[in-house]
């Protein structure tokens, strides 16, 4: 076969492809239409790429008087033009059960009064056809035949491609028409369901009924603070001034590893003193004690005599307490924070009983503090499982074992109420943990009601909580 031959069947097969694509849509639009006019307007002018009229006009012709539904180009009917007058008068005389094509030799077949011959003459001129497509629905039961004329103008003959496409419009264009025409001496009309409306109606009442009917994960988000598992923080036994401290803020101490000392100079000297106080009432005591036995007098001393040793003892035994708990020791490994943040600024510093000195967090891990808000805090009863997003990587999810649960609430530090969880970080793939990192928690518990899922929060927000 030809080269030529073979390009000229792909372009005729193309062609035709893109007629019926071109007929698949006005069909589909037509039945979108909301209204009559609209349907109408649509088949008039939308048409026209697939057909290639030069002019076409709608007709309703299932009354006394046929009626104009919609012309070319035109947005409103003009009723009273001239061409509007002689449309209606062909389409009073034209009794068809078929698409016809009409040029100038069919007017005197075709019209039985001048008046007819002349609204022919005047749309037909010399070389003008007029190409007329009744459009009814056979399907529906008790329907008229044709109660509506789609006439079409050409400049010379109708070609063949437009009979052919209009004979497959016809049938759609029909039932769409009749979809608003009330036919069989009843009221008839066919339920829109792809209107804009009624597809929102739809997808409304579908929402509403999901709200109660659909369950879903009870998710939240909290932030969480990574913080040690162990703690040990260090308060002072006794008021006193610090003589030095010996580890640097920040610094991994071992068990045991001087941390400061206080100042015991002062105390050093209230020993001696205690301890010689303690001499002379002992020798004293023992002196006067020989005779007591005989002496009232001198039993009454030996007693006021053994008050003072006392007294003196306990002034030894308190001194060399403090001595002893002068130097503070680290009780566990880990990682030392400093009360004041700098040993330069608590060496000199004087402290009264009670101030802390210091934090050790332990070197066995750290653990996630999941502060969840007191509104959401119905999760905690769903026994939960948390997945952690740090803000350092958020891209990485961690799992988070849950390790405990504080069932009363506490003021955070962004001034709200909070219900505390603690976490354990697990997983294969963990990025370098450090005290006092943030993130984000996502914690899943049991399943809830769409609606409570959703319009909690704004519920919430109109009570003002």
């Amino acid at each position: 076969m030809p080269e030529n031959n073979i390009q000229r069947e792909n372009l005729e097969l193309k062609a035709r492809l893109q007629a019926m694509g071109g007929i698949l849509r006005l069909s589909h639009d037509a039945v979108l239409q909301p209204d009559l006019k609209s349907l109408a307007v649509h088949i008039v002018n939308n048409s026209r790429p697939l057909v290639q009229y030069v002019r076409s006009c709608l007709v309703a012709a299932d009354g006394a008087a046929p009626r104009i539904l919609a012309e070319m180009s035109q947005v409103e009917v003009n009723s009273h033009s001239e061409y509007a007058n002689n449309i209606r008068l062909i389409a009073s005389v034209l009794k068809i059960e078929a698409p016809q094509e009409i040029s100038a030799a069919d007017i005197g077949r075709l019209a039985p009064s001048e008046a007819a011959r002349r609204a022919f003459q005047a749309v037909l001129g010399e070389r003008r056809r007029l190409y007329v497509v009744p459009l009814s629905s056979p399907r529906i039961p008790g329907s008229k035949a044709h109660p509506y004329l789609w006439i079409m103008e050409f400049n010379g003959a109708v070609p063949p491609h437009v009979k052919t496409s209009t004979g497959l419009l016809a049938d759609e264009y029909g039932s769409a028409l009749w979809s608003f025409t009330a036919g069989g001496g009843r009221p008839w009309k066919r339920k829109r369901l792809l209107r804009p409306r009624n597809i929102l109606l739809g997808l409304l009442l579908l929402f509403l009924v999901a709200l109660f009917t659909v369950s879903v994960d009870n998710n939240i988000a909290a932030e969480f603070v990574l913080k040690p598992k162990t703690t040990f923080s260090a308060y002072s036994k006794f008021g006193s001034v610090v003589r030095k401290c010996h580890v640097k803020d920040g610094s991994k101490v071992e068990a045991g590893t001087v941390i400061l000392e206080y100042d015991t100079e002062r105390m050093q000297f209230q020993l001696a003193a205690a301890e010689a106080a303690f001499r002379t009432a002992d020798a004293e005591y023992e002196q006067e004690s020989k005779a007591a036995f005989t002496d009232p007098e001198k039993l009454a001393r030996a007693k006021l005599l053994a008050l003072r040793r006392e007294q003196a003892a306990v002034a030894i035994g308190e001194a060399k307490w403090f001595i002893e708990n002068s130097v503070v020791r680290a009780p566990i490994t880990g990682m030392l924070a400093l009360a004041d943040g700098s040993a330069d600024k608590l060496t000199g510093r004087a402290l009264r009983a009670g101030d802390k000195e210091f934090d050790i967090f332990g070197s066995d891990g750290v653990a996630a503090e999941i502060m969840v808000p007191e509104k959401d805090s119905a999760i905690l009863e769903q026994s939960p499982s948390s997945t952690l997003f740090l803000h350092t990587s958020p891209e990485l999810p961690i799992v988070g074992k849950i390790l405990s649960i504080r069932r009363y609430p506490e003021l955070t530090e962004q001034n709200f109420y909070s219900y505390n969880i603690r976490a354990e970080l697990a997983g294969e793939r963990l990025p370098e943990l450090q005290v006092g990192m943030r993130g984000i928690a996502r914690l899943s518990g049991g399943r809830v009601k769409l609606g409570y899922y959703l319009f909690r929060s704004l519920v919430l927000w109109w009570r003002g909580v």
